[in-house]
């Protein structure tokens, strides 16, 4: 195989890779479709801050002010990505597709998907230090749970006991 194919199909991997990525995050930043005012993965967790972890109506109405502005910021980091991903081809093609070109970007896209990361999880922090003391534990010991629900349609794996 010659090092041109070889080029090429390590780009197509980096790429089907980042788009799994970041399809992965906009299904769990998103979610499924809003059900009406009581459906989605938004009401989902407010009722679960409610319920499970106790929330008051103050904490609450900062929980929909630190999530909203979550939400605007992701939305932006994922327009960005969505626009770098052109110009990131265009530097491969114009590089004739090296292997420098093709691992500097690699680079870039895994750089990019760190700062998905660190920002869900600082928004997961920031969350946390709304609820109180006597909240934290219970917060952090059932937030996974609510995080790793993929909606009301699929059943649950069976936990072993």
């Amino acid at each position: 195989m010659s090092t041109n194919s070889k080029n090429k199909i390590l780009l197509i991997a980096v790429a089907i890779l980042l788009l799994t990525n970041i399809s992965m995050l906009v299904f769990f930043l998103m979610g499924p479709p809003k059900k009406g005012m009581h459906g989605g993965r938004e009401a989902m967790m407010t009722e679960f801050l409610q319920k499970e972890i106790g929330f008051t109506p103050q904490q609450i109405q900062q929980y929909d002010t630190l999530s909203k502005q979550h939400r605007e910021k992701m939305k932006a980091m994922f327009e960005e990505a969505g626009k770098n991903k052109e110009n990131q081809l265009k530097q491969l093609a114009a590089s004739d597709f090296s292997d420098s070109s093709i691992n500097n970007i690699a680079g870039q896209s895994i750089e990019k998907q760190k700062l998905l990361e660190i920002s869900m999880f600082e928004h997961l922090r920031d969350v946390r230090s709304i609820c109180t003391p006597e909240q934290r534990p219970k917060f952090d010991s059932l937030v996974y749970k609510i995080l790793g629900r993929r909606g009301a349609g699929r059943k649950k794996p069976e936990e072993k006991k």
